[in-house]
């Protein structure tokens, strides 16, 4: 997860509640700059708790980069560990703890951490299964297990993993069939991801010991997910090898839905959705031309039409959101790349 290709690589997202009987209007928000932290020029975004905590990356001219912790307006520094050069936080819990991983800015394996504010960084990376190298993926559980993608020392394999305090690391993968994947988020009711072999690639959710494959949309070949909620929703992306990227939303008593697209755009990549089934992610045409959605009650909307005009901001992508509404993602104010976090007005 680095800052250069974390705004263009997150691409598998989406999420439908389906049945909503009418469409509420959209909510309006206030910005806030979560700024940089010293002697470093840019930030994102990746994560928010219920209480507003902000987990994300800045980097420096150099791209070394170091994770950060941003609570009512104070930025902390989660720094490093010895032999790695930078660090990114990723998800946050209700507890203020967060996932995240080490590596250098030059390139070559990285290692999945936990931090908290008591303990600081822990390195959770476990060599005795064979991995060269782990990434935390964006979202856990609210008691701190860890899911994420895994890298196989000898075949280079991808394997999804889940870290519990007190157990370790654990090898979920592949899902049966399959020859390789990687978990993107996890939740209290279980693990979602990605796992394909030379022909298929599907989205599927680990719980309880088990894989559920969720299927794919009509017309079309791939399933990507990329987040669960606690309640078991799951959405993701859908997609052949050309065409549109589309986003769905699955649940285990509806299937999968499509989330429509967001008018203007072709590729619609979904990263979160709250416990009221909120999504928020990015649509975008090209590497150039992206903006930050949120998809409520129906109805996909560009973020940047809920902020004041005269904000300055232009808000490129939508990584989290509680189930206040709080929204956080990276965009560009006054020429500079900041994350931000949104905020509903009264």
């Amino acid at each position: 997860m680095r800052l250069t290709s974390n705004l263009a690589v997150r691409a598998v997202l989406a999420l439908a509640l389906g049945g909503v009987a009418r469409h509420a209007a959209a909510p309006s928000y206030t910005v806030t700059d979560l700024g940089t932290l010293p002697a470093f020029t840019s930030s994102q975004a990746d994560g928010v708790n219920a209480t507003g905590q902000v987990a994300g990356v800045s980097a420096d001219p150099l791209r070394i980069e170091h994770g950060f912790n941003w609570t009512s307006g104070t930025l902390q520094d989660i720094g490093t560990l010895p032999t790695f050069d930078s660090s990114a936080a990723i998800g946050i819990n209700t507890a203020g703890q967060m996932s995240g991983e080490v590596y250098n800015s030059a390139g070559g394996p990285s290692h999945a951490v936990t931090w908290t504010a008591t303990a600081g960084l822990v390195d959770i990376h476990d060599n005795t299964l064979g991995f060269s190298s782990t990434e935390a993926a964006g979202t856990m559980t609210s008691t701190g297990q860890i899911a994420g993608k895994a890298i196989g020392a000898v075949d280079g394999l991808q394997h999804p993993f889940l870290w519990t305090n007190g157990v370790g690391m654990a090898d979920l993968g592949p899902m049966p069939g399959m020859t390789e994947g990687f978990a993107s988020g996890a939740s209290d009711a279980g693990v979602v991801g990605t796992s394909w072999n030379l022909t298929d690639g599907r989205a599927f959710l680990w719980a309880n010991g088990a894989f559920t494959d969720l299927g794919t949309l009509p017309g079309f070949r791939y399933a990507w997910a990329t987040a669960i909620n606690a309640t078991g929703q799951v959405v993701g992306t859908v997609s052949n090898d050309a065409g549109p990227i589309d986003a769905f939303s699955w649940t285990q008593a509806t299937g999968m839905s499509d989330l429509g697209p967001l008018p203007g755009y072709l590729f619609v990549h979904p990263y979160a959705v709250n416990g009221q089934g909120v999504v928020v992610g990015e649509a975008s045409n090209s590497a150039n031309n992206r903006v930050a959605f949120v998809w409520q009650n129906g109805i996909m909307t560009d973020l940047n039409t809920l902020i004041p005009a005269t904000s300055g901001w232009v808000l490129q992508i939508a990584t989290g959101i509680n189930d206040n509404g709080q929204i956080v993602g990276t965009g560009t104010i006054g020429g500079q790349v900041h994350g931000f976090l949104l905020t509903t007005t009264p």
